[in-house]
């Protein structure tokens, strides 16, 4: 398997899509609420519609998973991508510039490229499974500032809520026990975006309770080859969960998941 021609298919299809999305940011058209604080935005299709376009162009036998499409085949299709037109809808839909395309690609059950552009701020992260992370044209790392509990009170922690109730107040409840360390919680609006400002040593965690594949694969190929950490919100694997994700910088880790796992369980047991 091509690798970097996938990786360039993925890149000129997010460039074309984020072109469109700049042109119709702030101007969503009609609104469908799937559910609290998820919505579709009629502007998204055409922006969905052209990253199809380029790569069944290219790749016309490959199986396409995208956030706003009828057409789901199955979960163990391979090869198989994974499309979230916008991540984070809601900002786009207000006309805030922050948020981002996300185009990921899996083969042999492992996301081999991931790339997640930002349009209105120019920012292309990309990567290739086992050969490098890159943010544009430079390579990205996560920062490891130090260990222990210095580490905890230098963290930039992001993190988004969850529109179903029960779930924000699990957000909510994490929050309290971060913020008690931490230096900041940042609300970014993007969750790709937010796994990507980890592997780019922007922030040094990231956790969300509730997220779909689209809003992690593609991060999830930078975030490894950048040094850091992915896993579940309760610290497995995040591959087989349909819940939230942890991203880290590796070295913060068993502290992110010691506020999470708490007040997870605890609410299970309820």
């Amino acid at each position: 398997m091509d690798y970097e021609r996938i990786r360039d298919t993925a890149i000129r299809a997010a460039r074309e899509a984020g072109q469109l999305a700049l042109r119709s940011l702030g101007q969503p058209g009609y609104q469908q609420w799937k559910g609290p604080g998820d919505v579709l935005v009629g502007s998204v299709l055409p922006i969905q519609d052209a990253i199809l376009n380029t790569i069944r162009a290219d790749f016309p036998d490959h199986a396409i998973l995208a956030e706003e499409s009828d057409d789901d085949p199955p979960l163990d299709s391979d090869p198989l991508w994974v499309i979230d037109p916008i991540d984070g809808s809601l900002n786009f839909m207000q006309g805030i510039p922050i948020f981002s395309i996300s185009i990921a690609f899996r083969h042999d059950g492992v996301y081999r490229v991931g790339v997640v552009y930002a349009p209105a701020l120019n920012e292309m992260f990309h990567a290739i499974q086992g050969r490098y992370a890159r943010l544009n044209d430079e390579p990205i790392t996560v920062q490891q500032l130090s260990e222990g509990e210095d580490a905890y009170n230098r963290a930039i922690v992001g993190t988004d809520w969850p529109g179903e109730w029960s779930q924000r107040q699990d957000a909510f409840n994490i929050a309290s026990l971060l913020g008690g360390q931490a230096v900041t919680l940042n609300v970014l609006g993007s969750p790709a975006l937010g796994l990507c400002y980890v592997a780019a040593g922007r922030y040094h965690a990231y956790y969300h309770t509730a997220l779909k594949p689209w809003d992690v694969a593609a991060a999830s190929v930078l975030l490894a080859q950048s040094g850091g950490i992915l896993t579940d919100i309760l610290g497995g694997s995040w591959l087989y969960s349909t819940g939230g994700c942890i991203a880290t910088n590796g070295i913060i880790h068993g502290w992110m998941v010691r506020a999470t796992k708490p007040v997870l369980e605890r609410h299970k047991k309820q």
